[in-house]
């Protein structure tokens, strides 16, 4: 028999993500792009990943008290005083979803002025935009249902909301976004044309991490980190985040 004291334990890693809400208060699953992402590191670090979703105000909280590694959070200077974070994962570009109707318009924050803008609590979206929030424009704030801020956006309760998305290929995210939120709609079943448009501007470009509580040991961080960084060498990300 083999000595089984010899057999490498991979370790099991809580990762704490936000939930996505569908139309039916269920739980979106991951996109394919961050479970091939989950895959990779796990066979490449030889780790095992336990998969938590709470609301995003819940992952920040958890993440702080040590549940876990918190993924796809941004760095801000009051999050660098109670986290450690990894290199790089991807970077996520911040959208302005509208109503295509409304012709809305974005190029910088002035645009925004006087305007309503659906943002879920505890999120970021880069230090400047955050320096506005209710100063140039009006947040109105949102749960993690994706389809609640769609019927918010619809109802014209507010003129645009964040939506954070690492894919590249815009277009084929907005009309993905049109088939899941906009089918039960009757102009859309009889225009078959988009009612909700991805502004073509983006927010901000921030590049999205692990991260852990400062006070937490970092061993598995580090070891996730060097095989970020090879995999950013050897192309193996940006093949992942490329659709």
């Amino acid at each position: 028999m083999p000595n089984t004291s010899s057999i490498a334990v991979r370790p099991t890693v809580a990762v704490l993500m936000p939930e996505q809400k569908g139309e039916r208060d269920q739980i979106l699953p991951l996109t394919k792009n961050i479970l091939q992402l989950f895959n990779y590191l796990e066979e490449t670090a030889k780790i095992d990943f336990d998969i938590r979703r709470y609301p995003w105000r819940r992952v920040l909280h958890n993440g702080e008290n040590g549940e876990g590694l918190i993924f796809g959070i941004y760095k801000t200077a009051e999050r660098l005083k109670i986290f450690h974070f990894s290199e790089p994962v991807y970077t996520d570009k911040v959208w302005l979803v509208s109503r295509c109707e409304s012709n809305f318009v974005f190029n910088t924050l002035q645009d925004l002025k006087g305007k309503t803008i659906g943002i879920v609590q505890g999120s970021s979206a880069g230090e400047e935009f955050d320096s506005q929030v209710n100063i140039s424009f009006k947040a109105e704030y949102n749960t993690s249902s994706l389809a609640g801020r769609f019927s918010k956006l619809h109802q014209k309760r507010m003129d645009a909301f964040l939506l954070y998305e690492p894919r590249t290929n815009l277009k084929e995210v907005q009309k993905e976004l049109n088939q899941l939120y906009a089918a039960d709609l009757d102009e859309y079943k009889k225009k078959k044309t988009d009612i909700f448009c991805i502004v073509p501007h983006p927010v901000s470009v921030i590049d999205a991490h692990f991260a852990m509580s400062i006070n937490g040991d970092k061993t598995i961080l580090d070891k996730i980190d060097k095989v970020l960084i090879q995999a950013k060498k050897n192309g193996e990300l940006d093949r992942i985040f490329a659709k």
